[in-house]
């Protein structure tokens, strides 16, 4: 909650000085009873009605944490909060908990996002080398291969981007056990 404005408690110390009942005062300005007193007592025992300051420590690890956390984000997207804490902890030796890496995070304009995934296999010079050979291949001589399988990836599908463009990875597609289909189709079937 906003305090109130510095010219609203002069309003109401003055209508108190000039002798308004508290019940006016309350209905007048929209203030409670206890607002009325607190004014009254700060007057008394400070000489002015300024806002007091924000009770608490100014917050200190604000600045270097957002200093060097965006080589951190770059160098690991797919790290989780707690991966970025305790990376955070190794290497500035400051302890950050999950809620201060996140706020840190979103002030960079960095958010989690799912990850757009490629194979590590797909060679794009290879592919461009057989578009170049397909219009010289004798279509009645081909045999068509399609392969389908499943597969658990094993990594985490989610990372961090900054807002507004994609997270890229790549993972392995042939790793572990897979189940296979292998279907064939040539010129006569």
């Amino acid at each position: 909650m906003k305090a109130y404005s510095p010219d609203l408690r002069e309003r109401v110390v003055r209508a108190v000085d000039q002798g308004y009942q508290r019940g006016e005062i309350i209905k007048l300005f929209g203030v409670s009873r206890a607002t009325i007193k607190r004014y009254l007592k700060q007057r008394r025992e400070t000489g002015h009605l300024h806002r007091k300051p924000i009770p608490g420590r100014p917050p200190n690890k604000r600045a270097p944490l957002q200093a060097g956390l965006e080589a951190q984000l770059e160098a690991s997207p797919d790290a989780t909060l707690a991966m970025r804490c305790h990376f955070w902890e190794q290497t500035s030796g400051v302890r950050v908990s999950t809620n201060t890496m996140s706020r840190a995070i979103r002030r960079l304009g960095w958010t989690r996002k799912k990850k757009t995934l490629g194979a590590t296999e797909r060679d794009e010079d290879q592919r461009a080398a057989w578009r170049e050979q397909c219009p010289h291949l004798d279509a009645t001589k081909l045999v068509i291969i399609d392969e389908c399988g499943t597969h658990i990836g094993l990594t985490p599908l989610h990372a961090w981007a900054p807002k507004g463009k994609r997270a890229y990875d790549h993972v392995p597609r042939n790793r572990g056990k897979n189940l296979t289909l292998i279907a064939s189709l040539s010129w006569d079937g």
